[in-house]
């Protein structure tokens, strides 16, 4: 018989002689209902806060609604380009990532397909096409980020 096996039979063997004592079985059931009132305030207190969330999201509309614009606290966020979205997506990178990140992935994605690292023409050609869609990439991305400032 294996080590953990006979620990198995161990521990349940020690359960069930604690189950039986009144005292094990008492804290046991406390437990239990400790547990289940805790579960319950829980449950309470997220259908409160999801309530308390839509009621706020309803005010925020109809005071859109009302004054026929956006309200100042409410959060709207960038909007950018098709372009500058599809080459941050080339990149592998979030949209709004920084110029450093963007720069950093350009570097890196440079070094791992660069047309000289593949003698096969095949392989080269493939190469080629995609340094020239990250550099160009880059590039849109970069004249974005500088025009906005």
């Amino acid at each position: 018989m294996s080590i953990p096996h006979r620990l198995g039979r161990l521990a349940r063997g020690f359960v069930y002689n604690l189950q039986e004592d009144e005292r094990f079985g008492e804290k046991l059931r406390v437990g239990r209902e400790r547990g289940e009132a805790i579960k319950n305030a829980f449950e309470a207190a997220l259908r409160g806060a999801a309530e308390e969330w839509r009621s706020t999201g309803e005010e925020a509309r109809r005071r859109t609604y009302r004054s026929g614009r956006a309200s100042t606290t409410t959060f709207r966020p960038r909007r950018y380009p098709p372009e500058v979205v599809a080459a941050y997506e080339r990149l592998g990178l979030r949209v709004g990532a920084p110029m450093e990140e963007v720069s950093r992935k350009r570097r890196e994605l440079i070094k791992r397909f660069h047309p000289d690292r593949f003698p096969d023409a095949d392989k080269r050609a493939r190469a080629e096409r995609l340094a020239s869609e990250i550099n160009a990439s880059y590039d849109v991305i970069s004249r974005y980020l500088s025009r906005r400032r």
